[in-house]
């Protein structure tokens, strides 16, 4: 499975604390700069589901650690937009949640093809269990 994309998906469909266990696989093997970008998408993941949990200065406070690490990374690794995702976070942190729209992630043409790809493949096979 590639735990990048089904992060995305997961995270993409409000599912933070399961796309944070998948980017937590992908952090514990990478190296820097990835290191510091799954980890600035693990804490943004958490923050969010502080904000589910109905802890909004944990969300703050996980944000708060995620932004900086986010903001020091290309602006497109992995085909993420970056400067989209901060601009929805900082949207809806600051904020304070609702009524701004929960952030998603936007990809460059050929990683959404990917995720589309992995989407597909996730759905074939749970029609198989």
């Amino acid at each position: 499975m590639d735990h990048y994309l089904e992060g995305i998906r997961l995270f993409n469909e409000g599912e933070y604390w399961h796309a944070h266990e998948q980017w937590e696989i992908c952090w514990l093997n990478a190296t820097e700069p990835e290191a510091t970008f799954y980890k600035g998408l693990i804490q943004a993941a958490a923050a969010l589901e502080k904000w589910k949990r109905g802890q909004p200065r944990g969300m703050r406070l996980n944000y708060a650690k995620s932004r900086p690490k986010l903001a020091a990374v290309s602006p497109s690794m992995r085909g993420l937009d970056i400067a989209a995702l901060i601009a929805a976070m900082d949207r809806f942190v600051l904020g304070g949640g609702p009524p701004a729209s929960t952030p998603c992630i936007t990809l460059d043409p050929s990683t959404a093809a990917a995720l589309e790809a992995h989407i597909r493949s996730v759905e074939a096979a749970s029609h198989h269990v």
